[in-house]
């Protein structure tokens, strides 16, 4: 399990400070201040008149594959804001966005021989506005235990909309919060080098100025400066990379799930946005496969008797097209549905054969990446390249990752 960081990311007393009242400095580093959004200002102040002493170094990272931990003279700790958004599905994507980003920083990659840091993350949550958040939430917290550690509701609140001023005020970028956040690199899609420039420009800037900023209303610290990630995890460098890692933190308590599926069967996952979104499934691009496209294009390589079953989270009467198709092919054929979004996500992670559905579903993508199945086909639709211009083609080369993914483009 991924070690997570105290509840106040390191106490008041346990780290050095600057008086702020006084101007008196504590022992250690004029690096480290802890301080409260309500010093904002002064803060500012401080990070222009005080003396540079890491002014001098080097701001051309070196990159590593690993770090003797005996070279590193000084953790600091870090902060990864992370946007989170829609349902169980979208959640795990953007929590998995930021937990890379903090292995990554952790793994020693963006180590400096110079100045010698080494940096311990810690990913702090902010939730969306709308209330769609609130079952996301629960249902990652009942279903992934590893989650209940975490507020969803840390950077929600005025006292981090004063810490992100005053990060605009020291760097740019916007300051409405959540809008162009420096470092804004780390928000690319499947751009590793382009993350990595972000990644080694808030090193650099942390070798520079750093300060832990008291959030009196989630009572944790945040670094200054922070990352703010609101992007989502796709299956490309970072999932590759820290395979191992996303799995055993995002373990799955069975207890969220009713049904699995049989060790023999194959796993059709039928979203439906045409029904779940009627005004705005096709602006969007979120055209399915037709029930003959799914038989052939799909499926089109099992044999009769191979048994397939499809999951959906509206009546199985939606599905009967699929039925039919499927079983003029001669494949047996059940239809699961009725269930939760957990418990439907618990059924398409149990499949140990191949399971299949559309690409810009999260449910497909996450329950692929982190359950049991063979194989997932994973498709697009030609239809919708004018929406969706980018198609996963990463090459995964991680042990029970390499292969697993069959990204296709249906006609």
């Amino acid at each position: 399990m991924d070690p997570l960081p105290s509840s106040s990311g390191g106490s008041a007393q346990s780290i050095n400070t600057f008086d702020v009242k006084s101007g008196a400095k504590a022992k250690g580093s004029w690096r480290h201040l802890f301080v409260t959004g309500g010093v904002a200002s002064l803060l500012f102040m401080l990070f222009i008149i005080l003396p540079q002493q890491y002014a001098s170094m080097s701001t051309e990272m070196e990159v590593h594959e690993s770090v003797n931990h005996h070279d590193i003279i000084e953790t600091v700790p870090v902060t990864i804001v992370c946007q989170l958004s829609g349902e169980m599905g979208n959640n795990i994507g953007k929590f998995l966005r930021c937990l890379s980003l903090k292995w990554w920083l952790e793994s020693g990659a963006f180590y400096n021989s110079t100045n010698k840091l080494g940096f311990s993350a810690r990913v702090a949550l902010r939730h969306q506005d709308a209330n769609k958040w609130v079952r996301g939430a629960k249902d990652l917290q009942r279903c992934f235990p590893n989650t209940n550690k975490y507020d969803f509701s840390e950077a929600n609140n005025p006292e981090f909309a004063n810490i992100w001023k005053t990060q605009h005020q020291l760097l740019g970028g916007d300051e409405r919060v959540g809008v162009d956040p420096p470092f804004n690199e780390i928000n690319n899609f499947y751009d590793e080098e382009n993350i990595a420039i972000g990644l080694q420009s808030f090193v650099s800037e942390v070798s520079k100025h750093h300060a832990l900023m008291y959030n009196s209303a989630s009572k944790r610290n945040v670094s200054l400066p922070f990352l703010f990630s609101g992007q989502f995890q796709r299956i490309d460098y970072l999932a590759d990379h820290f395979y191992q890692e996303s799995r055993q933190f995002f373990r799955f308590d069975e207890s969220c799930c009713k049904v699995k599926a049989d060790p023999d069967e194959n796993v059709f996952h039928y979203r439906n946005f045409k029904k779940e979104m009627p005004k705005r499934w096709n602006s969007y691009g979120f055209h399915e496969a037709d029930p003959q496209q799914a038989a052939n294009s799909i499926f089109g390589h099992l044999k009769e008797g191979d048994k397939v079953a499809i999951v959906t989270r509206f009546g199985g009467e939606t599905a009967q097209p699929y039925v039919d198709a499927f079983e003029a092919k001669g494949l047996k054929v059940r239809v699961v549905d009725g269930q939760d979004g957990p418990a439907d996500f618990c059924f398409l992670m149990s499949a140990q054969k191949e399971i299949a559905g559309l690409s810009i579903s999260t449910y497909l993508t996450w329950a692929g990446y982190l359950g049991n199945a063979t194989r997932v086909i994973s498709y697009t639709m030609a239809s919708s390249m004018s929406v969706h211009k980018v198609v996963e083609l990463h090459n995964c080369t991680s042990p029970g990752l390499k292969g697993k993914f069959d990204f296709r483009i249906i006609k």
